[in-house]
């Protein structure tokens, strides 16, 4: 009885080994993960339809209760964002709390770096006054961060998430 019992045990304690999965085994799990998520957010941004939730601006402060939008869409761009910085000339400091454009971008641009599973999306747009060069850095799973450089006003980081545009 004591021996059916010890080699029970050690049978389970083997099948439980052979069951488990190996190191590369997940490391390669997790690979295809992140290239599926990836190749899902290229096709994102092909559709040329998709929105930028921006969640944290400059690294750390939260928009959580501050109303925010960046839509490309059909050509087109909808950005209202809110801006905390200086601006340089006649405005002073923060003289215009928004970035806000609607519109078709003057430059558009995306850049797959497939090594390192990241687009790059570069927009340019000129209001009456202003011009912004927007770049977009988007992660293999839709991790986002936004760089604003304007002609007038310090540059500015939005950090968020990259989703499909529904109306």
């Amino acid at each position: 009885m004591k021996n059916i019992l010890i080699n029970s045990i050690i049978l389970m304690l083997f099948s439980v080994n052979l069951i488990a999965q190996t190191k590369e085994e997940k490391k390669q799990k997790k690979e295809d993960y992140k290239n599926v998520a990836y190749e899902a957010t290229k096709s994102l941004i092909d559709s040329g339809s998709y929105l930028f939730n921006a969640s944290f601006v400059n690294g750390g402060m939260s928009l959580a209760t501050n109303t925010n939008r960046f839509i490309v869409k059909e050509g087109e761009v909808d950005i209202d964002l809110p801006f905390f910085g200086s601006a340089r000339g006649d405005g002073g400091y923060n003289s215009n709390p928004r970035i806000a454009y609607k519109g078709v971008p003057d430059k558009y641009d995306v850049e797959y770096i497939d090594k390192k599973r990241r687009s790059i999306i570069k927009i340019g747009i000129r209001s009456s006054n202003e011009r912004h060069d927007i770049t977009l850095t988007v992660g293999s799973s839709g991790q986002t961060t936004v760089k604003v450089i304007s002609s007038s006003r310090s540059s500015i980081n939005y950090s968020g998430y990259l989703k499909p545009f529904k109306e």
